[in-house]
């Protein structure tokens, strides 16, 4: 395709208008809090984007994955689970006292230790 003067000015032009920060935003931004929320559910990234694609927001599941793993924090991700699940379904398990001896079915005591031969 031969190159012409005009295309060329247009396209330079074009590239001196472009503004960088005016496309930065993702178009996944404003759904911040409920992509967290489904990341706190174990929502997968397909799951994800069928969900958005259901509501009209055609996004691949690589799309959600790069802005979920830019923008949600691990941390985050598990405090919002903490938050979620209610206090009656995390029953408080008993605390054990730890110590060094296995206890066995005669009161505590080990047994006898086998001998071994060291060749």
């Amino acid at each position: 395709m031969p190159e012409s003067p005009e295309l060329h000015a247009r396209l330079l032009a074009h590239a001196r208008s472009y503004d960088p920060a005016a496309h930065h935003r993702s178009l996944l931004a404003p759904y911040r809090d409920v992509l967290l929320l489904w990341r706190a559910k174990f929502m997968s990234y397909e799951q994800i984007a069928a969900a958005l694609t259901q509501h009209g927001l055609k996004v691949s599941p690589a799309g959600v994955g790069v802005f979920c793993r830019r923008t949600l924090t691990k941390v985050e991700i598990e405090r919002t689970r903490k938050e979620l699940a209610p206090a009656e379904r995390r029953p408080a398990e008993p605390v054990r006292a730890v110590s060094g001896k296995a206890p066995n079915a005669t009161g505590g005591q080990r047994g006898p230790k086998v001998a071994r031969d060291h060749y």
